[in-house]
């Protein structure tokens, strides 16, 4: 029997993934509240795509905070339009899709799974981002067989406080793209590009010049004061751009 094919009573996204608008968010993030909480506040902010980055949390934990994304997304109305994903742990993400939680992929780095066991895994319906911070990384990526990723996240626009591994290169160096970088490897890579790390609404409107796809935050959001009102400044500086 073909494991995969179990996980894939969903729709699939991957025709119409957004990462226009993407938030990065986990236990760590939130300044002590709800996971949950914030992200139907950002939901309703305007944001297109979810990534669970919950570093410190074991697998059941991690399961618990995807189903109550999961049913918060759904209770929106928008579990067809905003792709729900997990960082990193491809095992938990092919457990909630068994189980029956709307997990619509993984993001994995350099270092994690291969995208190919990831796709093997989790089946063709799956989203599968893939991390890569330098020009190198995308020309690897690039050679990667068509249908196997929909995605690559570049960073850091800036040093990152909540995510200090982002942009750390195969050499295990930093590596600092800045506004010219990600532009850089938009133009290069295959494949759509979200670029993050430290950004903030002020950065918008200048990655939204480039061909990158979209924008990723943690703080900006989880760690905001206002999670909604944040998400739509953002939200707003990019289409401010975008829609010209």
């Amino acid at each position: 029997m073909n494991t995969a094919m179990q996980t894939n009573d969903f729709p699939s996204l991957r025709k119409v993934l957004d990462i226009s608008a993407y938030l990065v968010i986990g236990p760590e993030n939130t300044k002590g509240r709800d996971v949950a909480t914030i992200v139907k506040e950002a939901l309703a902010g305007g944001i297109t795509c979810v990534q669970l980055r919950a570093k410190h949390s074991d697998a059941s934990e991690i399961v618990s905070l995807a189903r109550q994304i999961a049913d918060v997304i759904e209770a929106a109305g928008k579990s067809s339009t905003v792709a729900f994903v997990i960082d990193d742990r491809v095992d938990v993400a092919w457990e909630c899709r068994c189980m029956g939680i709307k997990v619509d992929g993984v993001h994995v780095g350099q270092t994690d799974m291969d995208v190919r066991y990831c796709r093997q895994l989790l089946g063709e319906n799956a989203i599968i981002g893939l991390s890569a911070a330098t020009n190198k990384l995308v020309d690897l990526v690039n050679e990667l067989p068509e249908g196997i990723i929909d995605y690559v996240g570049a960073g850091p626009v800036h040093p990152s406080v909540s995510k200090p591994d982002c942009g750390v290169g195969d050499d295990g160096k930093l590596h600092i793209l800045a506004v010219q970088g990600i532009s850089t490897l938009a133009d290069i890579s295959r494949y759509p590009v979200v670029a993050g790390g430290g950004v903030s609404v002020t950065d918008v409107p200048e990655l939204a010049r480039t061909k990158a796809a979209g924008w990723f935050v943690i703080s900006a959001i989880a760690g905001a004061e206002d999670p909604q009102k944040a998400t739509a400044a953002l939200v707003k500086a990019w289409l401010s751009v975008r829609e010209k």
